[in-house]
């Protein structure tokens, strides 16, 4: 007992766990796994302050319904928002990633949000690098096969000497078929 006629253990119950300053790569991952979350980390770290839990659903069901927010319907943000309320703002808080206040619907960042940042950033490069490989996969045998086709045409026209025109025509319609499959798939 302490000069205050309080109990050690007593005193020590009162006072709350402090945070983790980082996460298990096993427990942020799975944070991370659902889009929800991840949208409503994202959605946070943009913010400025405390956020209505109202405008992370509306946010989140304009995203997923490529839609402005001024468009979705009830059913729409309802849809978001008891996900929001009943399972991922609650497992984001428990993890100590944000600050949820269910009662009065707000949620803020806490020093955690930050250090989610890097994976979520990390996930749309690799999307915007992903879409520019495709392009260049499709683009580079498109242009090598148009090349081959006006060079094999300007041969069967006569308008470039040329006697052998099978290995041409050949290579131009191997060229058309990679094209056209790697298009497709």
């Amino acid at each position: 007992m302490n000069a205050t006629g309080v109990t050690e253990t007593e005193a020590e119950a009162d006072v709350e766990p402090s945070a983790p300053e980082t996460l298990a790569k096993d427990d942020l991952f799975h944070l991370l796994q659902n889009e929800r979350r991840r949208r409503a980390v994202q959605y946070l770290v943009e913010q400025e302050g405390s956020v209505d839990m109202g405008s992370i659903a509306e946010h989140i069901a304009a995203l997923e319904n490529d839609i402005s927010v001024a468009q979705l319907t009830s059913a729409q943000r309802k849809r978001v928002y008891v996900g929001l309320y009943q399972c991922h703002l609650p497992k984001l808080d428990e993890a100590g990633v944000i600050d949820y206040d269910k009662n009065r619907g707000t949620v803020s960042r806490t020093p955690l949000t930050d250090s989610l940042v890097p994976y979520l950033t990390v996930e749309n490069g690799e999307e915007e690098t992903d879409a520019a490989a495709e392009f260049a996969v499709v683009q580079y045998p498109a242009a090598v096969t148009a090349l081959a086709a006006v060079l094999t045409v300007a041969g069967w026209a006569s308008v470039l000497p040329a006697t052998g025109l099978w290995l041409p025509t050949v290579l131009t319609l191997a060229f058309a078929a990679a094209t056209v499959a790697t298009a497709v798939r």
